[in-house]
């Protein structure tokens, strides 16, 4: 789908799209285009399995079966890959002159002029996502409990580029594979992030028995 409803109850093309593109007279190369898409398909599969590996690593769930410090590689280096398609991904728009994005707008989130929201989305999401992963560099300076706080920004950083995928083309809106995948990877994230936010049977005892103890 190329075309999208306008207030007049018409039919006009997403912007950005091939045919948004032939009506403004610029020129416009599909091979970049899915370029940009496989990077962008990519870089959020990375994204949803270093969210899975954090949990997994902050959980302790594997660690009779494969050594702490296993996880953590797997944790970091994912989390570098997804940054990095990420960012090849924005890239790409550089050669798509109907986007009209420069160093600024791949720089300054919601700075573009076509789908500046959407845009916006993904740019301050993935600007998020370095930042979370720098942040390792200053564990020690933080303190443990002060970065690990900073690190769950991960979980707004997911949430940021998933709206920006959402809302910057309809196909993830409609019944397809990408978007059942992208459905899938959103709920594995969600699950994740509700395991770590709700307290766990035993951290409610650690704390009831905690507080008896005070008491005494």
């Amino acid at each position: 789908m190329i075309m999208v409803a306008s207030s007049t109850g018409t039919l006009a093309p997403i912007p950005g799209s091939p045919l948004d593109a032939y009506n403004h007279g610029v020129a416009y190369d599909m091979g970049v285009h899915q370029i940009a898409r496989l990077f962008a398909m990519v870089a959020y599969a990375l994204m949803v399995a270093t969210v899975l590996l954090g949990a997994v690593l902050r959980l302790r769930i594997l660690e009779r079966h494969v050594n702490r410090a296993t996880i953590y590689g797997a944790h970091m280096t994912v989390g570098l890959s997804a940054i990095i398609f990420g960012c090849l991904h924005g890239l790409t728009f550089l050669y798509q002159p109907i986007w009209h994005i420069g160093t600024v707008q791949l720089l300054v989130p919601f700075a573009g002029p076509v789908q500046r929201i959407p845009v916006g989305f993904g740019v301050l999401g993935t600007e998020l996502a370095i930042a979370v992963g720098c942040s390792v560099w200053l564990q020690r300076r933080l303190g443990y409990q002060r970065w690990l706080r900073f690190h769950q920004l991960a979980y707004v950083s997911f949430a940021l580029v998933w709206l920006h995928i959402f809302l910057v083309h309809p196909e993830p809106r409609h019944l397809n594979l990408v978007a059942v995948g992208i459905a899938i990877g959103a709920g594995v994230c969600l699950l994740a992030f509700l395991i770590r936010a709700l307290p766990s049977r035993s951290r409610l005892r650690q704390r009831a028995f905690g507080a008896k103890g005070g008491e005494a």
